[in-house]
């Protein structure tokens, strides 16, 4: 009787072993398929096109229209996560600024940085700015994204700031505003500057306001 109920516990177990790494199985081939249609969909941007349709990320991706549908509850949504993706995939790019070093290597580190986050994430966050406005979702990824990048910038010039303690909003601000995603992407395409152009463009604009000297004139 002893065997026979052990026989039966080994065979519970072994079918609840095989239930587990089966569905363990399935769940990592959808993370697989939902990544595949994240990526089809950043491809796609960063190829040009701003806003694919579902149907245009599945044949990029390789996959059936309503396994796109399956993912994601619409394109809205796809778009949304894609903008999550690649934020998270290049926040290590914003590393921590030690605010004891020189000033000019700290806005020499911080503007480096900003340029390569800012190149990196462009195609996608030119593609939300058609969603910001509507989707709620969008908005509140994106404040966060702002928010990452303005803590990143604050704490690299936290010495500065506190100096400046008197006008220290307005000038916590022009700072925030100096070093956003909207304004390198006027200096890019509106005045249409190289990437290294715009780097010592935002380096200059950050030496002026912390210091309070222009060297526009050196």
């Amino acid at each position: 009787m002893a065997v026979k109920k052990a026989q039966a516990v080994v065979r519970t177990t072994s079918g609840a072993v095989g239930e587990t790494v089966h569905t363990d199985g399935r769940r990592a081939r959808g993370e697989r398929t939902r990544l595949a249609v994240l990526d089809a969909l950043l491809h796609l941007v960063e190829q040009g096109e701003l806003r694919p349709t579902a149907q245009a990320v599945a044949e990029e991706a390789g996959v059936a229209l309503r396994t796109v549908y399956h993912h994601f509850e619409d394109v809205e949504a796809l778009r949304r996560m894609a903008l999550d993706l690649q934020l998270r995939r290049h926040g290590e790019l914003l590393a921590p600024v030690d605010p004891k070093a020189d000033l000019g290597d700290r806005i020499h580190l911080v503007a480096r940085q900003c340029r390569k986050l800012f190149e990196a994430v462009t195609p996608i966050r030119r593609a939300a700015m058609f969603d910001e406005q509507s989707s709620p979702d969008m908005a509140e990824g994106l404040r966060r994204a702002r928010l990452v990048r303005r803590n990143f910038v604050t704490a690299a010039f936290a010495t500065e700031l506190a100096k400046r303690s008197a006008d220290g909003r307005t000038l916590h601000d022009a700072i925030d505003a100096a070093t956003s995603w909207e304004s390198w992407y006027y200096t890019r395409s509106s005045l249409d500057r190289s990437a290294a152009a715009a780097e010592k463009i935002l380096a200059l604009t950050l030496h002026d306001l912390l210091t309070g000297r222009s060297t526009s004139g050196r």
